[in-house]
């Protein structure tokens, strides 16, 4: 059976180091690997409970809730900002993890990545592993997945000059993808 991984960057930028992550990391997937790339979690209109009731739900909610369902693992690279995960990043996760409950953002196998400034988004990867742990998911802590300064090293076409971001990246798949195949055994 194939593994289904959904790669989100919670950077808007077009030339964010962080899609570069999600994009090297679709390019090194095995060929028995399903991987997508989400490419605008901030075409997501802000959370607001009250458009729960399945009547009022946007579409473009209901196709991201519906490709995490799908999903068997996520691939999350995203920049730090003000020491947490970046305001769409979050509201994505808010509209994944709602309505309580029955959400679609609860048993997957979740790696976190960051580039960014000088702490490599350590705080950010703290606060969402936090987060995604307490939601019921596993997240992937090694190896450690911040990059500092990654800008100047990975492109957004996941093109790198830096070897070591290369095999960081294939490491963090490789973990992800040996995690989910022990949760099916």
């Amino acid at each position: 059976m194939s593994i289904q991984i959904l790669g989100i960057f919670g950077s808007m930028r077009q030339e964010s180091s962080n899609r570069g992550l999600v994009k090297l990391a679709q390019k090194l997937a095995p060929t028995d690997v399903t991987f997508t790339v989400h490419g605008d979690i901030g075409a997501l209109p802000f959370y607001n409970e009250d458009l729960e009731d399945p009547s009022r739900t946007p579409a473009v909610v209901q196709q991201w809730r519906e490709l995490v369902r799908q999903a068997d693992a996520l691939f999350i690279a995203a920049p730090e900002y003000n020491f947490g995960p970046t305001a769409v990043l979050k509201n994505a996760i808010d509209w994944a993890s709602r309505p309580m409950g029955q959400h679609v953002l609860s048993g997957k196998v979740i790696s976190l990545i960051s580039s960014s400034g000088g702490t490599g988004g350590a705080h950010m990867i703290e606060q969402l592993s936090g987060i995604l742990g307490l939601l019921g998911n596993t997240v992937i802590t090694e190896p450690n997945g911040q990059i500092a300064k990654g800008a100047a090293r990975i492109a957004s076409d996941g093109s790198t000059t830096d070897p070591s971001i290369e095999a960081l990246v294939r490491e963090r798949l490789q973990a992800l993808i040996a995690t989910v195949q022990s949760t099916r055994q």
